[in-house]
């Protein structure tokens, strides 16, 4: 009997510039998945798939780009896809892309119930039914033989480009350069600094703007005071100078008057749009980042009881002595992959119940939307100020926790009714501030969390605190909190 440690991969992925299936499949199949691709290659169909190559230790940098440049993602099951977390990997990344996903089984498999609701939207063929094979090899063909979208005149190239050699990132690095040079006194002479050549530039429309970026003095004495305890030439996060909320349709008062409750993820809170006016530090200079629309936010972090509910198990870390209490415990050791599955079977059980209205998803909130949320319309250190003494009323941090997540909703929520924003377990979210400063998108493994944590310190559960983590990444201090807004295409 041959092994499947024996069988020669068919030929070279593909590497051209053209349309691509990307094929996940895990290595115990590459008997049936190797004569399966074969097929669909000599048919025409350009297929990328890693070619035999052991998994590394850590997620793929190569293969999350594969995915995210393919337009159809072929995903082979069977009882060993299910159970590799390399093959989970890749589809709880397809479905963060929103890529349509064609499943074919190889045999019959009970998938996971979190799985199960996010493919059923999608087709699905058994290699049993009679032509199967053919079946599959058209859909490939008709998607790769779909014409790209055309891009507007203005589009900006594609995202991976604009990260690796984009005109704003460099822009950044000059100023980067620019402000450690400034700071040392090391400004080549005869050269005005950044901050003087901005003197001319119209500042953000908030009182108590700053026009010369380098004069701390005009910025209000909670981000003074953050900025001054960094030590120098340390590279620094962004927090918001300024928070502007817009009248929520002619009300000025939101608290309980838009509140949507979900029969699964409870309820949620209606955040007005505004602007965040954020000072980012390594580029010396402020930038006003829009919250265009209005969204709904979990007024509770994500349960353990919610997330078994919706995906069937419960990953979480928990402590003994809480055991009888899990119910009510945040879910964590969660990863952003999997946190990005539960928003969409979310999305679909709530569209299955009719619950969901038109053109409405659950996802993860972005940096920007999570941290305009948190902050309520203030701009302190804490949504209640800038003294870290009144911590422990808000949250479970390590002065209160006894080094152990507790029950969410015990603390005082901010003015929006939003709970445990600076503690019991850290907040996956979506996009990052990378994303929304600079017109980028992610290209790496690494995602970013916010708010505090049970073992955090009060200087680390402020508005602006914020971790970064691979994305695939599971820690006993980490969960999530659902937004629901408008899909994109709305």
């Amino acid at each position: 009997m041959i092994s499947s440690k024996d069988v020669p991969e068919p030929f070279e992925s593909y590497s051209g510039d053209g349309p691509y299936v990307f094929v996940s499949y895990a290595h115990a199949d590459k008997i049936m998945v190797y004569e399966s691709i074969r097929y669909f290659r000599d048919a025409g169909v350009n297929l990328w798939y890693d070619e035999g190559i052991p998994p590394a230790g850590e997620w793929v940098e190569e293969i999350a780009h594969a995915i995210k440049r393919s337009v159809l993602f072929v995903v082979f099951v069977s009882p060993r896809s299910v159970d590799s977390r390399f093959v989970k990997s890749e589809v709880g990344y397809a479905l963060s892309e929103n890529k349509e996903i064609l499943t074919i089984f190889l045999e019959d498999t009970t998938l996971p119930a979190g799985l199960s609701l996010c493919l059923q939207q999608f087709q699905s063929i058994l290699v049993s039914e009679k032509d199967w094979c053919e079946r599959a090899c058209s859909t490939m063909l008709t998607k790769q033989d779909e014409p790209s979208p055309k891009k507007e005149e203005n589009a900006v190239e594609e995202q991976d480009e604009i990260f690796d050699y984009g005109a704003q990132l460099w822009k950044c690095w000059e100023r980067a350069i620019q402000s450690q040079l400034t700071r040392y006194g090391d400004s080549p002479k005869g050269k005005p600094s950044e901050a003087t050549e901005r003197k001319g530039e119209s500042a953000p429309p908030f009182a108590g703007q700053m026009e010369d970026s380098n004069d701390l003095s005009q910025l209000p004495i909670s981000a003074r005071l953050e900025l001054e305890s960094y030590p120098k030439g340390r590279t620094r996060h962004p927090w918001a100078v300024n928070v502007a909320v817009a009248d929520d349709e002619g009300r000025s008062d939101t608290e309980q008057k838009h509140v949507h409750e979900d029969h699964y993820a409870g309820k949620f809170s209606w955040i007005p749009a505004g602007e965040i006016s954020i000072w980012v530090p390594y580029a010396e200079e402020q930038r006003v980042v829009q919250v265009r629309h209005g969204f709904w936010l979990g007024q509770l972090l994500v349960t353990q009881e919610v997330y078994r509910k919706v995906m069937g198990g419960n990953p979480s870390f928990t402590d003994g002595a809480l055991e009888n209490r899990e119910e009510n415990l945040p879910v964590n050791n969660v990863s952003w992959l999997d946190a990005v599955s539960f928003c969409k079977a979310l999305t679909i059980m709530a569209r299955n119940h009719g619950t969901l209205s038109k053109n409405h998803e659950f996802r993860l909130p972005s940096e920007v939307e999570w941290e305009y949320a948190c902050r309520a319309g203030t701009s302190t250190a804490y949504y209640f100020g800038d003294d870290p003494s009144e911590l422990h009323n808000h949250a479970w941090f390590r002065g209160n926790s006894r080094k152990r997540i507790h029950p969410v909703g015990l603390k005082s929520p901010n003015p929006w009714k939003l709970f445990d924003m600076y503690g019991n377990v850290r907040e996956w979210v979506g996009n990052s501030f990378v994303n929304t400063l600079l017109d980028d998108s992610e290209q790496d493994e690494f995602r970013i969390s916010r708010g505090g944590g049970y073992m955090k310190s009060a200087v680390e559960c402020k508005s602006s605190s914020r971790s970064t983590n691979s994305l695939y990444h599971r820690f006993r201090n980490l969960g999530f909190r659902v937004a629901l807004g408008k899909t994109p295409n709305a």
